[in-house]
C-alpha cells in the first residue's frame, strides 16, 4: 500500500472503526443526559414530616410544596399537611387551618390516610381533618 505525498496508510479496515468510536461516546452521552432529566423530575429535598405516615389514599393525592409548583407557594403549613392536594382532576391548594374538630359540619368524607380524613363541604372545597388540626383547601386555578 502506498500512501499520497504527506498521508499516513490508513489500516485495514478502518472504515469500520470509525462508526464504533463514535458509538461509545454518543451512548455515554446519552445516558448522562437521561439520567439528568430523571433526576430533575423528581422533587428536591427530602420529604415533608408528614410523608411518611400519610401515603397517598385511592381517590386523591397529596402534594408537597415541590410537586405542587407555583400554585401552592403561598400554603400556609406544607411542613404539617400537604400544600396541595389533587382530587378528581382538580388541584386544591391549602387556604388556612382551624383548630382540629371531628368532621366538618354538612360535608361527606371522600377519603383518609393515616390519622387524616378528607372530606368535601359541597361549596367546592375541602377540609383535611387531622388531630392537631383542619386545614381548608381552595380550589387552584394556576
Amino acid at each position: 500500500m502506498t500512501a499520497a505525498r504527506g498521508h499516513r496508510p490508513a489500516p485495514a479496515g478502518a472504515g469500520g472503526d470509525v462508526s464504533r468510536r463514535w458509538r461509545v461516546p454518543v451512548l455515554l452521552l446519552a445516558t448522562g443526559l437521561a439520567v439528568i432529566m430523571v433526576a430533575g423530575c423528581g422533587s428536591s429535598g427530602s420529604p415533608p414530616p408528614w410523608r411518611s405516615g400519610h401515603p397517598d389514599p385511592g381517590s386523591l393525592s397529596l402534594l408537597d410544596s415541590a410537586q405542587a409548583g407555583r400554585c401552592a407557594s403561598k400554603a400556609p403549613d406544607p411542613d404539617q399537611a400537604p400544600a396541595a392536594i389533587s382530587f378528581t382532576g382538580q388541584k386544591y391548594v391549602q387556604a388556612g387551618s382551624l383548630p382540629a374538630q371531628a368532621q366538618p359540619a354538612s360535608a361527606l368524607e371522600i377519603d383518609h390516610t393515616g390519622n387524616w380524613s378528607f372530606w368535601d363541604d359541597y361549596d367546592g372545597n375541602l377540609t383535611m381533618t387531622t388531630p392537631q388540626a383542619d386545614y381548608l383547601y381552595k380550589p387552584a386555578s394556576c
